[in-house]
Formats: structure tokens, sequence, C-alpha cells
């Protein structure tokens, strides 16, 4: 996932611990089945990636936004990261549907709500300007994003549009929404396979607050194996405190009129509107 000068980072929404365990479960289900039909599972979750030197555990998560960066710029994704968590807070994720990815992965996606959509464009608010124009070297599935961009690997023209702009083809962008939350369980060694979709929890069992946010580093098919920092997501945008009223002989009663300061907006270099 990363090349010799940088390294691929997933900003990233971890399930709370019943989540992860049914997720991890879900995912030794798949992957024996997969197996025994012949396709086996480059991964497991909950599991070691089984090329990876340092034995990373393959993490359950939801990414929000992928990007390159040098090793000596990861502090600064962390921070970026954790100036999320303090301006958002945990969001509602329900389970909607299990399908294949274009490569036969079985994925757990969620329902798309608006607090979806604003925490993506928050993440790219402060994460993308970090990878200063970088390109990840290679996407989940191993295709060359060079040569995705360059045209000399079949893709969606909005996928290669996000690509160039944001460095990452999922994104909620106004001009074209490729944004789907979800989990990856397993991901076949065969692109042409597709394991049933049987005998899994239902759909909707993933489902409940989604709190902490994380900035895991990349191995290979979308697995995130080190972890460089979570935070708890958490509402900072709190309503000035009310103001007790006092009875005056005359005139209004005071702080009645009292609003909170009106919030306007101006384009981000990500093109999302950014408030100041």
């Amino acid at each position: 996932m990363s090349s010799p000068t940088t390294v691929t980072l997933d900003v990233v929404l971890l399930p709370p611990p019943p989540l992860r365990r049914q997720a991890v479960s879900s995912s030794a289900g798949l992957a024996r089945r997969m197996a025994a039909n012949g396709y086996p599972s480059h991964f497991r979750l909950g599991a070691a990636y089984p090329h990876d030197p340092a034995g990373g555990v393959c993490e359950p998560h939801v990414s929000l936004f992928m990007l390159a960066v040098s090793p000596s710029e990861i502090p600064l994704v962390v921070d970026a990261v954790r100036a999320v968590a303090q301006a958002l807070p945990p969001l509602y994720g329900e389970g909607e549907e299990y399908r294949h990815n274009p490569q036969g992965a079985p994925e757990l996606y969620f329902r798309r709500s608006p607090a979806w959509v604003e925490l993506q464009r928050e993440v790219i608010r402060r994460v993308e300007p970090l990878r200063r124009g970088r390109l990840r070297e290679l996407s989940p599935a191993g295709e060359r994003l060079h040569d995705v961009l360059a045209g000399r690997v079949p893709a969606d023209p909005a996928a290669v549009s996000q690509l160039a702009r944001y460095g990452y083809d999922e994104v909620a962008a106004p001009d074209g929404d490729r944004f789907n939350p979800h989990v990856t369980l397993a991901w076949p060694d065969d692109p042409n396979s597709r394991i049933a979709l049987t005998g899994l929890p239902p759909a909707r069992t993933y489902s409940g607050p989604l709190s902490d946010i994380a900035v895991y580093g990349m191995s290979p098919y979308g697995t995130c194996t080190t972890d460089h920092g979570s935070f708890s997501l958490r509402d900072q945008r709190r309503p000035a405190p009310a103001v007790k009223p006092v009875k005056a002989a005359a005139g209004p009663t005071l702080g009645a009129d009292r609003h909170r300061p009106a919030v306007t907006a101006r384009p981000s270099a990500s093109g999302f509107l950014a408030p100041s």
C-alpha cells in the first residue's frame, strides 16, 4: 500500500466492542466458507495480516478517507483527526445490507445519513491538505493509481475525477457522491468469485452509536493494521448558557434577545464549505 517514501493512512470509524466481535465472527465464518470453496480470503478481521512482518491485526473499520504521507507527517494527520473528534458528535450507524464489491469481497453497508456526510467532509477539510497532492501507490484492490489517472486502467470517470481532486475516490463530493460507508469482512483471492451472503447476522444488528475515530496504517486489500491514534467523537458546539431573566421596572427582559452568533461559510481548499 505504501511507497519507499510514503505510508498509506486510513482515517476510520471503529465499531464498538459488540459490533467488532460480530464483524470478527462474520469474517471468520466467511473466510472458512471461501477457503472450502477454493478461493481463500486474503485476510480475516481480528487476526494478523498474513504477509505483514509486524503481525498487525486487521481491525474492523469504516473508511472515511485514505491518503499518502511521509512517515514524519503521521503526527500531523493524527492532530487533524483529533481536531475532528473535538468538533463533531458520535453518529448512529444503521446496518442496511450485505453486498459484494467489484472484486467479490463481502461487505456490510450502513444506511447513509447527513451525519455520515458531515463527518467525512470535516475529515477531508482538515486532513486532505496534508497529502500535498501526493497519490497513494495502490488502491485496496491493488490497482496502481497513477495508471488509473492516466487511463491505463479502466475506471469509472467519476472515480478518476475524485482521485485527481482528493486522492481518494469514495467521497460525498458536491459534484459527485461516491461515499458508501461499509465494513469489508473478507477478500477472496479470486475476484470472479461470489460467496453466498447467507448465515450472517441480519444487517440491522450492525446498528448503534459509533464514537471512535482513528488513524491507521494500511496493509493490502484495504486492511487497517497499524494504530496511530484514536479519539472519541464529542460535540463541543454547545449553545450559550441560558441567561436567567431579570425583571426590570421597564424595558425588555434581560437576555431575551440573546442569540448565538451567525456562522458564515467559505469554500475550503477541498471544495467543501467550511465554517469561518
